[in-house]
C-alpha cells in the first residue's frame, strides 16, 4: 500500500547538504589537530600546508553551507553552525598564523623523551 502524504524531498537534500558542509568541517579541523599531533611526535609539516590541506575542504564546505539556507528560522540556525565551522577553517591563517606556526616549530624542536613528565 502507497502512503498517502508526499515526502518532502527537498528538506531531505538540504539535509544532506548540511550533513557534507559538517564533514567537510570535521575532515578540515581533522587535518589541523592532525598536524599538530604529529609535529608533538617530531614531525611538523610546514603550515602553508596545513592552511592549504584544510582551507580546501574549508571552502567547499562553506558552499555547501550556504546553499542549506532556507527562510526558516530553524534551518537558518542549522547552516549557521556548518558556516561558522567552515568559515573559521578559512580565517585560521590570518587570526592565528603566526601562533600555529611557532607551535609546530617548538612541538617539532622539544624531544619526545623530554615532554613525558613524571608524577611529583
Amino acid at each position: 500500500m502507497r502512503p498517502q502524504a508526499r515526502r518532502a524531498s527537498r528538506v531531505r537534500r538540504r539535509h544532506r547538504t548540511w550533513m557534507r558542509a559538517m564533514t567537510l568541517a570535521t575532515v578540515g579541523w581533522g587535518i589541523v589537530w592532525g598536524s599538530l599531533a604529529v609535529a608533538k611526535i617530531g614531525w611538523a609539516p610546514p603550515a602553508p600546508w596545513v592552511y592549504a590541506a584544510a582551507g580546501i575542504p574549508g571552502i567547499l564546505g562553506l558552499v555547501y553551507a550556504f546553499l542549506t539556507i532556507r527562510a526558516r528560522r530553524t534551518w537558518l540556525f542549522m547552516a549557521l553552525v556548518a558556516i561558522f565551522a567552515n568559515g573559521s577553517l578559512i580565517a585560521l591563517p590570518f587570526l592565528f598564523g603566526a601562533e600555529f606556526t611557532e607551535a609546530l616549530a617548538s612541538m617539532q624542536e622539544q624531544d619526545p623523551a623530554q615532554t613525558s613528565r613524571s608524577a611529583p
